[in-house]
């Protein structure tokens, strides 16, 4: 993956959330993160007896019933389904109406899992005749967004981004880079995964969920007692255009990505390039969206790639993970939540936290909603050994 830098001038019009702790738009944003509500708890969908984990962020039952059409949802897979739900709340949200120029992102770490699944099962139990012709084409990793442009009727172009913790942002940063490269007026980018019980039962054994060593299960991110991520579910898109485009229209901006870019490597570095893209020094930035997720080391990561930016007493840094689980919706949820926190100076704090880390100290947020400076703050998404990726999100009528 290429290190990309993009301009300013790339404005939130419309924000479309579906998860387990809020469904709807922009305005469902600020009252959740002020009630320090989480999704988090045991999981109801299918059994986890006999398995070392039992937490994660769920849907509610019913909760795609009143976004989706009968005829839909009888065709579409349930992770198609969330996808396409979340655009068309974006894009209410956006009161866009025209979509047929708009271009569609969709950052995915597992795809429609459940459809392969039961694809293979089919073979498995009955050979070639078990194979499933309705199946098979929701196996493939662009099904979500293949099947979101057909309902929504998008001539642009349709990508998706495969990527390990990051696909999120990555998403947004890459609609983002469309826009002010002039390719495009308006894009919808985010990210989407839902939870599977074998992807569950694997991860679980694997210890790559919590509780990893023996620990107490749950989310806690930069806190002494992490044990591993818990995962969640659900999908989070936004509606990005220029912003010649959004003012032709007299649509409202939520914010602007004044800069974004990301990198690959053991050492990749995405903040300071993101930072000159916004003509901004550190110093500018007064709180972080991070990607700590309660995996010791992968927070490890994300802190030091803040301090060699920012040093040891770096801004105020929260994380979204304890309140929605770790998928690839979160990294677009956290975008839209900054949105909210550059206008209002309100950081949601960490609730989980309870004994910091000693190295996390002076940067994490505690429980609470903190006050931080109205203005630009920074989205940040990091894989430990892998990709990096920061975006710099401001109020509209900060200074270009």
């Amino acid at each position: 993956m290429k290190a990309r830098v993009v301009a300013s001038r790339v404005v939130v019009t419309g924000v479309g959330i579906v998860s387990g702790v809020c469904t709807g738009g922009a305005a469902a944003i600020g009252p959740v993160l002020e009630s320090g509500r989480s999704a988090v708890g045991r999981v109801t969908a299918f059994p986890t007896d006999g398995l070392p984990s039992h937490l994660a962020a769920e849907l509610p039952p019913g909760a795609l019933a009143a976004l989706v059409e009968p005829a839909e949802a009888r065709r579409l897979s349930r992770v198609s389904q969330m996808t396409l739900a979340a655009c068309r709340l974006a894009v209410d949200d956006a009161n866009l109406g025209d979509l047929s120029d708009a271009h569609l992102i969709v950052g995915t770490e597992f795809g429609d899992l459940r459809s392969t699944e039961e694809f293979a099962a089919g073979y498995l139990r009955r050979g070639a005749g078990g194979l499933s012709p309705l199946a098979f084409p929701n196996t493939v990793m662009n099904t979500m967004a293949a099947a979101s442009a057909i309902a929504l009727g998008l001539h642009g172009s349709s990508v998706t981004v495969n990527a390990r913790r990051v696909a999120g942002e990555l998403a947004v940063g890459r609609g983002a880079a469309l826009i002010a490269g002039g390719r495009a007026t308006a894009v919808l980018a985010g990210g989407v995964d839902e939870l599977s019980p074998l992807m569950f039962a694997v991860l679980a054994r694997l210890a790559a969920i919590s509780p990893r060593g023996g620990g107490e299960e749950g989310c806690r991110p930069f806190d002494r007692d992490a044990s591993g991520p818990v995962r969640g579910e659900g999908a989070t898109f936004l509606v990005l255009e220029s912003l010649e485009a959004a003012a032709a229209r007299g649509a409202r901006a939520l914010g602007e990505i004044r800069g974004a870019a990301w990198r690959s490597g053991a050492r990749a570095a995405a903040i300071p390039p993101a930072l000159e893209a916004a003509g901004l020094a550190p110093g500018d930035i007064g709180w972080i969206y991070g990607s700590a997720a309660g995996d010791p080391a992968q927070d490890a990561a994300a802190l030091r790639s803040i301090r060699r930016v920012f040093g040891d007493a770096g801004p105020a840094t929260t994380s979204l993970a304890p309140v929605a689980g770790e998928h690839a919706g979160l990294g677009a949820f956290g975008v839209a939540a900054a949105t909210w926190t550059a206008r209002a100076g309100r950081l949601p704090g960490i609730a989980s936290l309870r004994r910091p880390r000693p190295a996390a100290r002076e940067v994490a947020a505690g429980p609470g909603v903190h006050r931080v400076p109205v203005g630009p703050g920074l989205v940040h998404g990091v894989c430990r050994g892998g990709d990096d990726v920061a975006l710099i999100v401001a109020p509209m009528g900060d200074a270009a």
